[in-house]
């Protein structure tokens, strides 16, 4: 696994060979500089004593004076010195062709002039000699220092670019760095993080990542990951207490209205035993008849327990909103007649259709249902409407109570696992938080209204599926 940590100490060891690097070739041209300033400078006088040769040459066949002879004779004696001890220098720079060219004319120079000033007269042929081997000798040197100048000046023009390339490199390092930073650091730290909001606000989505490489970002993406499966798996749990703590909680509705019908198949039977005989064939039908209906009824309201209670995986499709609204009222039924509630309903027609999952949005709807329930001790009216948001064109469910309301600092914290306005030991404080997750599981919201002293109202809304 390439780590960040390893790849960021790779990019250190890769920047200080560079920087290493190029301050080495930086200084290796500085000392090839010096050494080639200090050459030129040698090559200057090389051509310097040939040019006063030549000078003193003109001079000694205009004037004829011995004093101008002497002088040729020094500065070829100091001419003949650099070229010798300048030999590999020069065969460096212009090649041993041209070296030996010179060295032949130096040679011959040097021949002519031991002739002494008697045998050297104007235009004797020594002396057209003379001058040919002396502008050989010009040309080599002028030819020598123009190319240790060009040489020099190329030198100039890589020290200049050296800055260049080291701020090119540089450039490119640090464009590196923030492209690894941006794909492997960022960008995955940005989905982190957005999903670690989302979890706070108690919207628990897997974080869709893929990375072709291990490092520290994507262990923390698939820790979270985990996570998430495994608070995922525990919703799951979650949602079943809550259904049984549901049932708990109406449970005492349920078996008043479950005792119905099993006392009217009590009657029923008694009445066939002790006066089965005596019935006419017709009177005894019409009590099989009773019989059946209350024993179908009796089937509905355990049918409709169980329905609520069943433990199902996510399971979304297009149902009657209206069926739904039904089944919970029965559900409800007696608990309503026992707390003095009186529930209405509205429901629009034709509303458009909405993909749900009917046993979690059910779990949802009498979580608020025994809240608004739970919140009037007195009895009072709950009110549930169903209809499309104008604005939103959403599925608007209104869930309105007239109970005791809740304080208004306590509104952002009423979605919280485990937060109850209730006294202690009549409340879990996860009703509101798995019926927020329900929400969520839909796509959809959920907003609170309330007053204190006046009532609640809980809106979900739904997105509708087309």
């Amino acid at each position: 696994m390439q780590t960040i940590r390893s790849r960021l100490i790779i990019i250190l060891i890769v920047s200080f060979s560079f920087i290493v690097g190029m301050t080495g070739v930086h200084y290796y041209n500085i000392f090839a500089l010096q050494k080639k300033i200090l050459l030129i400078e040698k090559f200057d006088d090389f051509n310097s004593d040939i040019l006063e040769l030549r000078r003193y040459e003109k001079n000694y066949f205009l004037t004829g004076k011995s004093a101008h002879f002497e002088q040729m004779d020094h500065y070829l004696s100091n001419t003949e010195k650099l070229f010798l001890n300048l030999e590999k220098e020069m065969k460096g720079i212009l090649g041993t062709y041209e070296y030996n060219q010179c060295a032949v004319a130096l040679k011959e120079y040097h021949k002519i002039l031991k002739h002494k000033e008697d045998a050297v007269a104007e235009g004797s042929s020594d002396v057209e000699n003379l001058r040919a081997r002396g502008a050989v000798l010009t040309t080599f040197g002028e030819k020598l220092l123009n190319e240790k100048k060009s040489r020099i000046s190329r030198v100039f023009g890589k020290m200049l670019v050296m800055p260049l390339g080291f701020g090119g490199g540089f450039v490119f390092i640090v464009l590196f760095i923030v492209r690894m930073t941006r794909k492997d650091v960022l960008k995955p730290l940005a989905l982190l993080r957005a999903a670690a909001e989302n979890a706070r606000k108690g919207v628990l989505n897997p974080i869709s990542h893929v990375s072709r490489k291990k490092n520290e970002v994507s262990d923390c993406i698939d820790a979270f990951n985990k996570m998430v499966a495994e608070i995922d798996s525990g919703q799951e749990q979650l949602l079943q207490s809550r259904k049984l703590a549901s049932i708990g909680t109406f449970t005492s509705g349920v078996a008043h209205e479950l005792n119905n019908p099993i006392n009217n198949i009590s009657l029923i039977v008694d009445s066939l035993i002790e006066d089965g005989e005596s019935l006419s064939p017709e009177e005894s039908m019409r009590l099989y008849h009773d019989l059946m209906d209350q024993a179908e009824r009796s089937s509905e309201i355990v049918k409709n327990l169980l329905e609520f209670s069943r433990v199902d995986q996510d399971h979304f499709e297009n149902i009657s909103m209206e069926e739904m609204i039904k089944k919970t009222e029965r559900l409800l039924k007696n608990e309503l007649n026992i707390k003095r509630v009186k529930f209405h309903t509205r429901i629009e027609e034709n509303l458009p259709k909405v993909r749900i999952d009917q046993s979690r949005l059910q779990q949802a709807l009498v979580n608020l249902l025994l809240n608004g329930i739970q919140a009037m001790p007195d009895g009072g009216e709950l009110t549930l409407i169903i209809e499309t948001d104008p604005e939103s064109g959403d599925i608007r469910m209104d869930v309105r109570d007239t109970g005791t309301g809740i304080p208004r600092e306590q509104l952002d914290s009423i979605f919280d696992p485990f937060f109850t306005t209730k006294k202690e030991g009549e409340g879990t404080g996860l009703g509101l938080s798995v019926t927020y997750n329900i929400i969520q599981r839909h796509n959809g919201r959920i907003t609170v209204e309330s007053t204190v002293g006046r009532g609640t109202c809980f809106s979900i809304f739904l997105p509708v599926k087309v």
